[in-house]
């Protein structure tokens, strides 16, 4: 099996993404959907991260990447500063009036939500699929690009799921597409250098913490979740986050920088 994945990463990819999320999701939409909006989201995203590892095991014997915190720290003040510029800038201009006190249950809800995604989707997409593609491709030439460009397109396209619980919130999923597809572009880069795929979760965690945390604490936030944006906020939200790209393109031009492969087993 692991001759084929080498073979066909790409293949592998969509296969694992597939299994872990919309096919998951969609056996278990009979028994979710009468839950309170977060905690269903949460129990998802946590149930995407247990198939990971349990096909993580069943692939190559044990988690393709390290779960090693070492310099986490300075990873995250280094080379994870943008990101946390990011999100806390996403937390101000998402203002809107708080006007609902939520519950304790919500609260606790919403956290556990926000750690499951950054779990589920660090672990699949940059420690399995992105680790798997620069393995893959590592003997060909710019491979670290097209591993950083073909598994962020993944990720980007990942978020058309989304139109299964809001189909007509369409202008605003194109735009969330694109801007992750940045983030996942900048993710990549940060995984690279500082080698700490846990300065990649707390990074991804502020920045949707920070971004859907006036949803629980304000009506119109909440509403406005449900009602699809304008072309000119999709494309303002679009460039904002190419500061991503470019600082993502940055660290890994830097002359000081050498490539040192990822997976675990190797």
């Amino acid at each position: 099996m692991k001759k084929f994945i080498d073979r066909f990463p790409i293949l592998f990819s969509v296969a694992i993404f597939a299994i872990s999320m919309p096919i998951i999701w969609g056996a278990l939409y009979p028994l979710l959907y009468k839950l309170p909006f977060y905690w269903a989201s949460a129990i998802k995203y946590t149930l995407t991260l247990l198939v990971v590892v349990a096909v993580c095991f069943a692939v190559y014997r044990k988690i393709p990447f390290t779960l090693q915190g070492k310099n986490l720290f300075k990873g995250l003040f280094t080379f994870g500063l943008v990101g946390l510029i990011c999100a806390v800038m996403a937390f101000i201009f998402s203002y809107n009036k708080p006007d609902v006190t939520p519950s304790a249950s919500t609260v606790i809800a919403f956290i556990f939500y926000n750690l499951a995604i950054a779990f589920s989707e660090e672990f699949l997409f940059r420690g399995v699929i992105f680790t798997q593609m620069l393995d893959s491709w590592k003997n060909k030439k710019g491979f670290i690009w097209v591993a950083i460009i073909v598994s962020s397109v993944i990720f980007g396209l990942r978020h058309l799921l989304n139109l299964v619980t809001a189909p007509k919130v369409i202008i605003s999923t194109i735009g969330q597409v694109l801007f992750t597809f940045m983030a996942g572009f900048y993710l990549c880069a940060v995984y690279l250098r500082t080698r700490n795929i846990w300065v990649c979760i707390i990074i991804h965690f502020l920045e949707d913490f920070f971004t859907g945390f006036w949803a629980i604490v304000s009506t119109s936030a909440a509403t406005a979740q449900t009602v699809d944006g304008t072309v000119a906020n999709m494309c303002m939200l679009v460039a904002v986050h190419t500061v991503y790209v470019l600082f993502g393109v940055l660290m890994l031009k830097s002359k000081k920088w050498q490539y040192q492969p990822l997976l675990c087993d190797r």
